[in-house]
């Protein structure tokens, strides 16, 4: 393990949208790799939440011993979505999205928390934390990060894309507004933290002049090896986000093609809310897992992953996690933003229907094939995402080293 040069006692405020645990979902997991980067760089933090009725907090499900090191504060807001608000917000220059997460009271609080601690820099993860920076930058110091998950308003734009009519025409008023906010709070910031070069790339052809710093998930490699079942592909998932519903329906359609040419493939279906989107189907191959406690067990034991995922910014953190283990991934070249797979090789990009299905073909026959994309994806992990590296950049950027 490398050495992290730290200056003495720099101590920050982490602040999160939604708890890191339990980790239900790629952002839950990617906020908590963001703050083991923080603890390895021996940064003192204060842990502070926003939490809602979708992501509740729970004290228990923290470790005992990061709770002593992070002490976190929660704060409730109610995000549910209200017509009347929501009506309303078409008639304004506001993020409904946004505002959502916005209570005067918290902001208060948060003031105070401030004002009595001595931080040397703040860090707003993801983008509905930045209703609050309006109240908290004219009273801090130091420099203030935002850790960006993906380009926010994209998503939606994509959402709006896909639905009927008249849902089209209000998701493009919210993407419309939600890019608005992005981009000006992106500009008020001393520091983007951002979780791909793909999405720093958006940034700045969106211009966004603010100083931009890629810092990906950290992720280890798995400790023992993975043996890539050859008749099974799986998606794994929350299935309250319409990509992955999107996806998880394309392969269900295309299964009985699949097992025209394999008889013996299985698709295996896991994920939050999975069981009451998609009936198991087991007569035609259709297996559904719902929420799995360990991601690596599952992933070790049903194949390929295999995602045919339309809409995406970011970075899945899913399929990181499956690179970390070997397992090998076939999906389409949105799926893979923020993943350099074009140099080395290490996922299988399909944007069609056949290119789908002759992929997972030739995988599902060729071992040598698997293996040799699982190990590039190996690879890949060690060299990109690597949490020494990640720590020491992050203790650079708040040093004011770069």
């Amino acid at each position: 393990m490398e050495e992290i040069h730290s200056i003495e006692a720099m101590k920050l405020l982490f602040f999160t949208s939604k708890p890191i645990y339990p980790s239900v979902d790629g952002g839950c997991l990617a906020s908590n790799k963001f703050l083991a980067c923080l603890l390895r760089a021996k940064i003192d933090v204060q842990y502070v939440t926003l939490s809602t009725n979708k992501h509740p907090f729970d004290i228990n499900q923290f470790p005992s011993e990061l709770v002593e090191r992070i002490h976190p504060i929660d704060y409730f807001v109610n995000t549910d979505v209200s017509i009347f608000p929501a009506l309303k917000s078409l008639f304004s220059s506001n993020s409904y999205n946004a505002d959502r997460f916005y209570l005067s009271e918290i902001e208060a609080l948060i003031i105070e928390l401030v004002k009595k601690e001595s931080f040397d820099g703040i860090i707003f993860d993801s983008l509905y934390t930045l209703p609050y920076l309006e109240g908290i930058k004219p009273i801090f110091k130091g420099k203030i990060g935002v850790r960006t998950h993906n380009v926010e308003f994209r998503l939606w734009e994509q959402y709006a894309k896909d639905s009927s009519w008249i849902k089209k025409l209000y998701l493009k008023q919210l993407a419309k507004d939600l890019k608005r906010f992005e981009l000006k709070k992106l500009k008020e910031v001393d520091v983007i933290l951002s979780i791909s070069k793909d999405d720093s790339s958006e940034f700045r052809s969106l211009g966004v002049k603010t100083s931009i710093a890629d810092i990906p998930v950290n992720m280890e490699i798995g400790t023992t090896n993975t043996n890539i079942v050859d008749n099974r592909i799986y998606h794994l998932g929350m299935m309250d986000w319409e990509p992955n519903r999107q996806a998880v329906n394309l392969l269900v359609e295309w299964m009985p093609e699949l097992r025209k040419r394999n008889p013996q493939l299985e698709l295996h279906i896991a994920g939050s809310k999975s069981q009451e989107f998609i009936q198991e189907d087991v007569e035609n191959g259709i297996r559904v897992h719902g929420f799995v406690e360990s991601v690596d067990n599952f992933a070790k034991n049903h194949g390929m992953l295999v995602s045919p995922i339309q809409a995406a910014s970011g970075v899945r953190i899913k399929f990181l996690e499956a690179m970390a283990i070997g397992v090998p991934i076939i999906t389409t070249s949105v799926g893979a933003l923020g993943i350099e797979y074009q140099a080395c090789n290490c996922i299988s990009i399909a944007e069609s229907k056949e290119d789908f299905m002759s992929q997972i073909e030739e995988f599902s026959s060729n071992s040598g094939k698997r293996e040799e994309i699982g190990q590039n994806a190996l690879n890949y992990i060690d060299k990109n995402h690597n949490i020494d590296t990640i720590s020491q950049r992050i203790v650079e950027i708040f040093e004011g080293n770069s």
